[in-house]
């Protein structure tokens, strides 16, 4: 069963107050719930999907919705893009407003659709490595 979230305002990270990273930096905090739509969603689709089984000859069905310990991508929280206004980072992945801050994970793109996103996330870290290998030294920044 495929859902996609929308952007909700409860959903977010956040730096934490107390917990720090092996640098002293303030660690990330990650505040995420299921929306109601998304449950809609995952009850709907669930429903569907036992209407299915039982149409193919099941005769035992056990649902669990939402399962709390399956696999989550996070995406769209970083949109890559040209225009600083519009996305956080640009087409090499760096931030547009951090020099050399660069962003290789599943929220530079908005959605997978309905499939894993996993392959394009290593494609653009596999991308990325590619370009820093590349530009070598001239990424450095002065200050």
């Amino acid at each position: 069963i495929f859902t996609e979230d929308l952007p909700e305002a409860h959903n977010r990270v956040t730096l934490d107050d107390t917990l720090t990273d092996g640098g002293g930096l303030p660690a990330p905090h990650v505040d995420y719930r299921i929306g109601d739509n998304t449950r809609r969603l995952l009850a709907f689709h669930a429903e569907r999907a036992q209407e299915s089984l039982r149409a193919a000859g099941a005769t035992h069905l056990h649902a669990e919705a939402p399962v709390r310990d399956s696999g989550w991508h996070l995406l769209g929280t970083a949109r890559m893009g040209d225009d600083p206004e519009t996305s956080v980072v640009d087409r090499n992945l760096r931030a547009h407003d951090v020099p050399n801050l660069y962003i290789a994970d599943g929220s530079v793109f908005v959605t997978s659709a309905g499939v894993n996103p996993t392959s394009t996330v290593v494609a653009l870290a596999a991308r990325l490595a590619d370009h820093l290998v590349r530009s070598g030294r001239s990424l450095a920044v002065s200050g």
